[in-house]
């Protein structure tokens, strides 16, 4: 086992070699009063003087633990003082938080602590923060991220920084059992936290239960090599990275700060694994957040799936097939709405304008304007609705017999998704389609050898709009 001399020389040169530590930088430490974070936190002081570091301490009371929780914060405190670094706390009631947010109890934790690091790297005017990340979580972050199917990235593991939070991981070269050692060596004090013990969270179950067999029965270094590995995917994805940006240009045919159009049979040009990494590249773009690998996946789906077919992007962007690109776009706020409509009216909308007009049939003049005409006698006995079209609405196609859904029919039109919900329907106050306006009547309605009065449909965009 390595000596404390020993194990700070390669906490200094993992440091130094990966330049996540420069001379006069300032430094937060993330403590949780746990064994890993209090090394950290010795390494750390050890190091101040060589490199004129500046460090405070930033601890997080999650509140889970009850007495706990609070002995963790007192105890952090004290420590940081004894350092001479100034402490920083911050709490919240984690488990409400988590049920606010419809999200697990783990997953709340890891946002209220990276908007705390954010906070207090703004406020503090530091450059970075240090998380006592080790060796064996990378190595159980890169299994778990295998069992759930994640790309090169997940399998990269724990990134050594993370440039978007200027968060650093000094301590991934070292295994739990040298940190440990480290800590008995120089007679650190430290915190259980007893819900490391608790078989409840994945995490603590592959930890207890998985691991160890691995490394019984399959393989005794199985932190090293897994930490290896995750070195080589690292270098992957950095290829991987570069190598999609060079081709970005190229695949990319439009860009605005609206829409951004990938052109499909560029994009299949590439190996697939560079199609992922590009998609995943204008998404980050377009959108500001890192898609997790299914959506990317799904992204690349559309490419073989119908015009129309689209997926989301987080709350208010989405991408979806127009012929033959990937239309990456923002989705614009709509409200649902009803109006009756009585004849022989113009109404103007936001984005259209709907008129009517009950003629005899010897009346009608067509004159080239833009109209459809339907059997009026059919109608006038009926109020009539204007409405937002809504999954589920089906109607008869002009033409043909049998009903269809509206939805089957945008696809067959190639409606884009985000035309759709702008495309009102005409309907009985029976709930029956007379027109899905601009675009087709219902048969129901239409003029007939018998008819003897029409109504003149008219429906005017205000803005630009898929033809019929």
């Amino acid at each position: 086992m390595l000596s404390p001399r020993s194990f700070l020389t390669r906490f200094h040169e993992y440091s130094r070699k990966r330049r996540l530590m420069e001379e006069r930088e300032r430094v937060i430490a993330a403590v949780s009063g746990g064994v890993d974070s209090m090394v950290l936190l010795d390494l750390l002081a050890k190091e101040r003087e060589a490199l004129g570091l500046s460090i405070i301490v930033a601890h997080f009371n999650f509140q889970l633990r009850g007495k706990e929780s609070e002995e963790d914060e007192r105890f952090v405190v004290q420590r940081a003082r004894s350092y001479g670094f100034e402490p920083y706390v911050d709490r919240a009631d984690t488990a409400a938080y988590a049920q606010q947010h419809a999200i697990g109890i783990q997953e709340a934790a890891r946002r209220l602590r990276y908007e705390f690091f954010d906070n207090l790297l703004l406020s503090s005017g530091f450059d970075k923060i240090a998380t006592a990340h080790n060796a064996d979580d990378n190595a159980e972050t890169m299994l778990l991220n295998l069992f759930r199917g994640a790309g090169v990235a997940g399998l990269a593991g724990i990134p050594v920084y993370r440039e978007d939070r200027r968060i650093i991981r000094p301590l991934l070269f070292a295994e739990r059992r040298e940190i440990e050692a480290y800590a008995a060596a120089e007679k650190l004090p430290f915190r259980n936290d007893s819900s490391n013990e608790q078989d409840y969270y994945t995490r603590n179950y592959l930890r207890h239960n998985i691991v160890p067999i691995i490394r019984q029965n399959v393989n005794p270094h199985l932190v090293q090599t897994l930490n290896r590995s995750a070195e080589v995917f690292r270098e992957l994805e950095a290829f991987l990275t570069v190598t999609a940006r060079e081709h970005y240009e190229a695949v990319v045919t439009r860009d605005s700060t609206t829409e951004l159009h990938v052109a499909i049979p560029r994009l299949r040009t590439l190996p697939r694994l560079l199609q992922q990494y590009l998609l995943m590249q204008v998404a980050q773009a377009f959108a500001n957040r890192k898609p997790e690998f299914e959506h990317i996946e799904r992204m690349l789906e559309l490419t073989e799936g119908l015009t129309g077919s689209w997926v989301p992007i987080g709350n208010d962007c989405m991408v979806y097939r127009d012929r033959e690109s990937l239309v990456f776009r923002r989705e614009e706020e709509t409200t649902n709405f009803r109006v009756v409509v009585l004849p022989n009216r113009r109404y103007h909308f936001d984005r259209f304008t709907f008129a009517s007009e009950v003629l005899d049939v010897q009346n009608i003049v067509v004159n080239g304007e833009q109209a459809e005409y339907v059997d009026a006698e059919k109608l006038l006995a009926k109020d009539l609705v204007l409405r937002s079209w809504a999954e589920g609405d089906w109607f008869v196609p002009l033409g043909m017999k049998s009903k269809k859904k509206i939805s089957d029919f945008f696809v067959d039109e190639k409606i884009p998704l985000y035309e759709k919900r702008h495309i009102p329907l005409l309907e009985t106050s029976d709930g029956e389609v007379v027109w899905v306006c601009g675009l087709r009547l219902d048969d129901r309605f239409k003029v007939t050898p018998e008819t003897r009065r029409v109504m003149k449909l008219q429906f005017f965009t205000t803005h630009k709009s898929h033809g019929a």
